[in-house]
């Protein structure tokens, strides 16, 4: 195995013996400085097909986290009919590491479908409880019951996505057009290679398959809502002008939540040292 690039000490892209290239995790394994070769023995996890934009979100995910994410995901592909990339592991991470900051900051989000995902989505909504639990083991948080919805929402989305690749080029463009409006709205300059940016291109992803079919979440959220539009009235601003855009393209008109989660996304964005001013 040869290592072409180091993320951090842990952690390492590599090439194996096909020239395919791999993520892989092994305490040190990024210490030296590439390219070298590795001793297998010092591999403790391999991840293959991972996307560029997703190597970014590594930094600054908790060690623990991917691991209790790529146990989820271990479950998932064990028992999903439809397949779940490994870009899932860091994209379900960063959800987890989001959602214990919003627990710990008692920014709870209700889940009116909650009984609806446990009837239609039965696999799913074992495994996002299964999540919820592992967290509560092995990090001592107690995540509220609805995280166990979300996160089986998130693996509903993956496998979406992975099933409908047709249209990834008219949401990238989409992405693009959307991350436009937000540099000019808030004259900046978003560095697109960064963790941060990688986040919110996952989120959009996951707001635009909603919109594709439909499936825009409705909350009791609003009281949240109506706080971050007035405490935030330029990210409001900016998430209307979203809102009507992705109506014009795709035909439906954004929920409160997903407007809610817009806004979020937004504002953590924009709040980021990345953006150059």
């Amino acid at each position: 195995m040869r290592v072409i690039k180091n993320i951090n000490n842990n952690v390492s892209v590599c090439l194996d013996s096909t020239n395919t290239e791999v993520v892989v995790f092994g305490k040190g394994v990024g210490f030296t400085k590439p390219p070298y070769e590795i001793e297998l023995s010092k591999i403790e996890r391999t991840y293959y097909d991972v996307d560029e934009t997703y190597l970014h979100m590594i930094k600054e995910l908790s060690p623990q986290i991917i691991e209790i994410a790529t146990q989820i995901v271990d479950e998932a592909r064990m028992k999903l009919e439809n397949s779940v990339n490994s870009n899932t592991v860091f994209t379900l991470a960063d959800h987890l590491q989001f959602a214990i900051k919003r627990t710990q900051e008692h920014m709870n989000l209700k889940l009116p479908l909650l009984h609806d995902i446990e009837y239609l989505f039965q696999i799913e909504m074992e495994i996002g409880k299964r999540a919820v639990q592992l967290v509560k083991e092995r990090l001592h948080i107690f995540l509220p019951s609805e995280e166990a919805g979300y996160v089986a929402l998130h693996l509903i989305n993956a496998e979406k996505m992975n099933q409908n690749k047709a249209h990834q080029n008219m949401d990238e463009e989409m992405i693009e057009a959307i991350t436009e409006m937000i540099e000019t709205d808030f004259a900046l300059t978003i560095d697109r290679s960064n963790f941060n940016y990688s986040r919110f291109v996952s989120h959009m992803h996951y707001l635009l398959k909603r919109g594709k079919f439909n499936e825009q979440i409705n909350s009791e959220n609003k009281q949240l809502y109506q706080t971050i539009q007035a405490t935030y009235p330029k990210v409001r601003d900016c998430s209307l002008k979203i809102c009507r855009y992705l109506e014009e393209k795709l035909g439906c008109r954004l929920s409160e939540e997903e407007s809610l989660y817009l806004m979020l996304h937004i504002n953590r964005l924009c709040a980021r040292e990345d953006c150059y001013r």
